[in-house]
């Protein structure tokens, strides 16, 4: 996913969930908006190619579009106990909420939000997005079952 063509809003969705997954570790020490003004700064970082260990001389722009990241976060801060419920009707019988992985669970809650609150966005747009998102930060399985239920959730809108 690291090539020349990633654009704002993709980086501000990774930002998003990477805000999200944060404020779940963080839960008892730090409100969602330090969170998002401390991920908002980290990406501001002009050496913030050397923490992805990019060429210094790389064309990759790592900056995303900061006010749809604020919007994501807010969104999905907002609306969580909806979100979850939303998820939590798209799991298999083996998979609760508490059973999912942190990353992953983070990833669902960014996406199912932008699929919910975002309808300027096309669907497939939303999904092959968190798709790409997941092959880069999750394992095979779990990209799998984020493409199943955004792909469960876009029917049941539809």
């Amino acid at each position: 996913m690291f090539n020349s063509q990633l654009n704002s809003k993709s980086i501000a969705r990774i930002a998003a969930i990477q805000t999200l997954y944060q404020f779940e570790n963080d839960k008892q020490d730090t409100d969602i908006e330090t969170l998002l003004l401390q991920i908002i700064d980290f990406y501001r970082d002009k050496d913030i190619k050397s923490d992805y260990e990019l060429d210094s001389k790389s064309l990759l722009k790592l900056k995303p579009s900061f006010n749809y990241l604020k919007e994501l976060v807010k969104h999905t801060h907002d609306n969580i106990q909806e979100i979850d419920k939303i998820i939590e009707d798209h799991l298999s019988n083996e998979w609760t909420i508490r059973s999912l992985p942190q990353l992953l669970f983070a990833t669902l809650r960014v996406s199912i939000c932008e699929m919910k609150y975002f309808p300027e966005t096309p669907r497939n747009v939303i999904i092959n997005e968190y798709t790409d998102i997941a092959s880069d930060m999750l394992d095979d399985g779990q990209i799998g079952f984020v493409n199943s239920v955004l792909d469960k959730y876009a029917d049941k809108k539809r």
